[in-house]
């Protein structure tokens, strides 16, 4: 469970960071849908609250706080007791710090005036810490790693959404929606790099590149495809045709059809949103589900994104939210496959390429290591070929090897 919860986190922060590049370059041509609602009825009732209780500084203080926490805990890597109480110490600083930013200066220096008061508080505690106690010079690296991330990310997040002509920057309800989804973010990169869950840095893999690399394959299937339909008789052919053409037709109007619902809904961004994450993410967590005919598909698709529409925040509150939900739908839909079996894929993680090759192959089999080169380090066939003095054709049966004795276990 503890594997599926950190996929699922590590493919939730890999598929936002994709999808607030793509929006962040639809938003440069002209495509503005995701600024943040303003008058959204529940952030007003919220807002008016907070105001009425006098708790709007002391909510904006508490979320410093929590941004200063977390940020030291990843700078320092470090998530124990000790680091919870130097973050509640440095408490009257940050108050003075905070008071005095926002009374001298109202520009971005404040902004490095954050940024080094952070830093100097991450050389303290690194100099008290007995423990996880770091060389100066990897604290700084793993420093400005952490903040150039959060700084890309603010970024991106503030044009997307942040509205520059209307000047609502100081105002509760803007600031509320524009942290929100940095805050979970930031959540998420805490439990990924102190929980010890999957590899930090694999999150952070290109998703572009991974995308064109599955366009590639594509178009080599493609080609198989084309050349084994150019050997098929008059009939088959036109059998395939007419398949192909009707199967898109229904599939484009399945789309169509959840795309209306999201429309009475008045939630079609948010549902293509969803719709986007469940795609990029559907064989992510083992083979996609698929209902015995179409027909069912349809009316389960329906009622699936119907529900998932309803519950979903608006996107003027939070883009990440609908992500979320699409990667759990892909999630739990990989579950209802009874027959799941594990699969060995390029890039994937030493621990679980370990827990599925190990069932089937010792460590020390030339087997093993030849799908370690491939999988784990990337390797070419070729040059894997040149390292174990084999020929390529031998490499490409050991490997058909392990997947045939993979494919008959059922994990």
């Amino acid at each position: 469970m503890k594997k599926d919860i950190d996929k699922i986190l590590s493919r939730t922060l890999s598929t936002y960071v994709f999808i607030l590049f793509l929006i962040f370059i639809l938003k440069i041509v002209g495509l503005d849908y995701f600024g943040i609602s303003i008058n959204n009825p529940t952030m007003i009732k919220l807002e008016s609250l907070f105001k009425n209780l006098y708790l709007r500084d002391i909510l904006y203080f508490s979320l410093i706080m929590v941004y200063q926490y977390l940020m030291l805990s990843i700078i320092c890597d470090d998530n124990s007791k000790k680091i919870k109480i130097y973050t509640i110490m440095t408490i009257p600083f940050t108050l003075i710090i905070q008071y005095t930013k926002d009374i001298l200066i109202q520009n971005f220096v404040t902004a490095i005036i954050e940024l080094v008061y952070l830093y100097v508080l991450s050389i303290i505690y690194n100099k008290v810490n007995k423990i996880n106690k770091m060389k100066l010079s990897k604290l700084t690296i793993r420093f400005i790693f952490v903040i150039t991330f959060n700084i890309i990310i603010q970024f991106l997040s503030s044009v997307t959404r942040y509205k520059y002509q209307n000047k609502y920057i100081n105002d509760f309800i803007p600031n509320i929606i524009l942290n929100l989804d940095y805050l979970i973010m930031l959540l998420i990169c805490y439990k990924l790099w102190l929980m010890k869950g999957v590899d930090f840095r694999c999150i952070f893999q290109v998703e572009a590149g991974s995308s064109l690399q599955k366009q590639t394959l594509s178009l080599k299937q493609l080609k198989k495809y084309l050349a084994e339909f150019s050997n098929k008789n008059k009939q088959e052919k036109f059998e395939i045709i007419l398949f192909t053409i009707l199967s898109l037709l229904w599939n484009i109007f399945t789309v169509f059809v959840v795309l209306l619902i999201a429309k009475l809904n008045d939630t079609v961004i948010e549902c293509i949103f969803i719709l986007s994450s469940f795609w990029i993410n559907k064989t992510v967590f083992g083979k996609a589900f698929h209902l015995d005919n179409a027909f069912h598909c349809f009316i389960v698709s329906n009622l699936t994104y119907y529900c998932l529409n309803r519950i979903t925040a608006p996107i003027g509150i939070s883009i990440l939210i609908p992500i979320i939900l699409g990667i759990l739908l892909s999630y739990f839909t990989s579950k209802l496959v009874k027959d799941n079996k594990a699969k060995l894929y390029r890039g994937m993680p030493t621990d679980l390429f370990d827990e599925i090759i190990l069932k089937v192959v010792n460590k020390n089999d030339i087997d093993y290591k030849i799908c370690y080169m491939y999988y784990i380090e990337k390797i070419k066939e070729e040059n894997i070929a040149y390292k174990v003095n084999y020929s390529k054709e031998a490499i490409q049966k050991h490997k058909k090897s392990v997947n045939d004795k993979i494919k008959r276990l059922v994990f």
